[in-house]
C-alpha cells in the first residue's frame, strides 16, 4: 500500500463520524485527495507523506487549492513526515508558500501521529479561523 493510501486509512478508520470521501483525480486535476463534511461543514484534505526536503504539490493542486481558499471554502494540505512521525497541517490559503518551501515551511498545526489526534484535527477541519489567500501576481 502506498504511505499516502496509509494515511488515508488511518484518518477514515481514526475519525469515523465524519462522513469521507477519497477521489481519484486522474479526471478532475487539482481537486484535493479527501472531501469530508460533518454538522454542515464540509472541507477538503489533500494528503501528503514527506520522504525528502519537499512537498509534491503539482501545479494544479496549487491553483485549486489557492482558488477554493479565495472563494472561502475550507481546504487544508495535511502532510506525514516519515522521519518524525508527525502530521503537519496546513491551510489551503498558504499553498503558494508550501509549494515554494517544501518541507522547510512552518506548519499552521502539527501533532504528533500516535496517539491519533482526532479531537484536534475534527476541530481544526471543522472550526478553524482559517487566513485569506494572499493575492497573487
Amino acid at each position: 500500500m502506498k504511505p499516502e493510501s496509509k494515511l488515508w486509512h488511518l484518518m477514515k478508520e481514526n475519525m469515523p463520524d465524519i462522513f469521507w470521501t477519497r477521489f481519484e483525480n486522474w479526471a478532475t486535476p487539482g481537486v484535493p485527495d479527501v472531501h469530508g463534511i460533518k454538522d454542515s461543514i464540509p472541507f477538503w484534505v489533500e494528503l501528503k507523506v514527506i520522504t525528502s526536503k519537499k512537498i509534491n504539490l503539482r501545479p494544479h493542486q496549487i491553483m485549486w487549492n489557492y482558488k477554493y481558499s479565495l472563494r472561502g471554502g475550507r481546504s487544508f494540505i495535511m502532510a506525514q513526515t516519515l522521519s518524525q512521525s508527525l502530521l503537519c497541517v496546513f491551510p489551503g490559503a498558504v499553498v503558494h508558500s508550501i509549494a515554494s518551501e517544501g518541507a522547510l515551511a512552518t506548519p499552521s498545526w502539527s501533532f504528533p501521529l500516535v496517539p491519533w489526534p482526532r479531537e484536534q484535527l475534527a476541530s481544526l477541519f471543522l472550526h478553524s479561523a482559517l487566513p485569506i489567500p494572499p493575492a497573487q501576481s
